[in-house]
Formats: structure tokens, C-alpha cells, sequence
């Protein structure tokens, strides 16, 4: 299943499956520790949106994030009740919104070679702690916004915003592996 971002022809976007572009996301996310996970709430009958910052462990060459969370967690229950995500990354030069499917990974050697000393913070009973688990988001797509440099994000959001050169791609999405 392959999840796309929205486009409008008010939001000129740039479509791209070039493999530099999937090696420019992996280069923007692997910079940017903290996240923010969107699921469906599973305890929602209405199907509202939740996110949830997590720490990224592992940003992959392919899109591919790996978190760490607890197997008994509501973001856990989300996943399972509906795969499907969204991992928001910011930073002063760029944001990425990856969109794909998350699945829970029970791999007792993948924990503990993610482990860190801030998992031990967050986190109770260690790698060994059967509750905790690999938390795979298998991204299909990163779309995202700036990323050469401070000055340049800053001055093409601005005239996205202000309707200036509209017809320029203020963004890119990339189609990936």
C-alpha cells in the first residue's frame, strides 16, 4: 500500500524518485533526533489523529525509521489496529513528513543493540524487559520542505506563504524504495 501525499496545483510540489533524493531525506532525517508519530487512535471511535514524540534510533538508507516504545503503549495498540503513519521531522533548515505503514518488532537482539542510555530514562526494566520493542515505520514516501540552508528554507517558505512565485515548487516528495 502506498500512501501519497496531497498535492494542489495552489501548492506546487516537485515528484521525485531519484535515488539523490532519497539519500537528501535520509542525510535530513538522520540529523533530526526527536519525531513526531501520528497514528489512528485506536481508542477512538471516530478515527482521530494522535501524535506522540518518540527518539529516533535508527534512520535507514531507504526512508525506513526505527523507534523504541513499549509493547503495552496506546502507540503500540494504535499501530496495531491501524498501521498506517505519519513521522514528522523539524529542524531549523527543513521538515520531512514520512508517510507509510508502522509494524512492532518483538527482535530481543534488535532492542538491545538500539538500546541507549536515554532509553533508560524513558524506558523501565532495560533491553530485557519483554515490553519493550522495535516500533518499524516502512515509509513509502517523505515529503518535504527546505533543507539546503537556514537562509534559503527561510526565504522560499516565505514566498510560498506569501503567494510569491507560486509557480516554483516550494516542496518535494519522494517516492521511496
Amino acid at each position: 500500500m502506498t500512501e501519497h501525499h496531497d498535492t494542489s496545483p495552489h501548492d506546487p510540489v516537485r515528484v521525485s524518485d531519484d535515488p539523490a533524493e532519497v539519500a537528501k531525506v535520509h542525510e535530513m532525517i538522520s540529523g533530526m533526533d526527536i519525531a513526531m508519530l501520528t497514528t489512528v487512535d485506536s481508542s477512538s471511535s471516530e478515527g482521530r489523529l494522535t501524535s506522540r514524540p518518540l527518539s529516533t534510533q535508527v534512520a535507514e538508507d531507504d526512508g525506513d525509521v526505527l523507534f523504541l516504545v513499549r509493547s503495552s503503549s496506546a502507540a503500540a495498540a494504535d499501530v496495531r489496529a491501524d498501521p498506517r503513519v505519519n513521522v514528522a521531522y523539524s529542524s531549523m533548515k527543513a521538515w520531512v513528513s514520512l508517510a507509510g505503514t508502522a509494524s512492532l518488532v518483538e527482535d530481543r537482539a534488535l532492542v538491545e543493540q538500539l538500546w541507549s542510555k536515554g532509553a533508560d530514562l524513558f524506558m523501565e526494566g532495560g533491553s530485557d524487559n519483554p515490553d519493550n520493542v522495535v516500533l518499524r515505520v516502512s515509509a513509502d514516501t517523505a515529503h518535504y520542505w527546505g533543507g539546503d540552508s537556514l537562509l534559503g528554507t527561510a526565504v522560499s517558505t516565505l514566498r510560498a506563504v506569501t503567494g510569491r512565485d507560486s509557480d516554483e515548487p516550494s516542496s518535494t516528495v519522494v517516492e521511496l524504495p
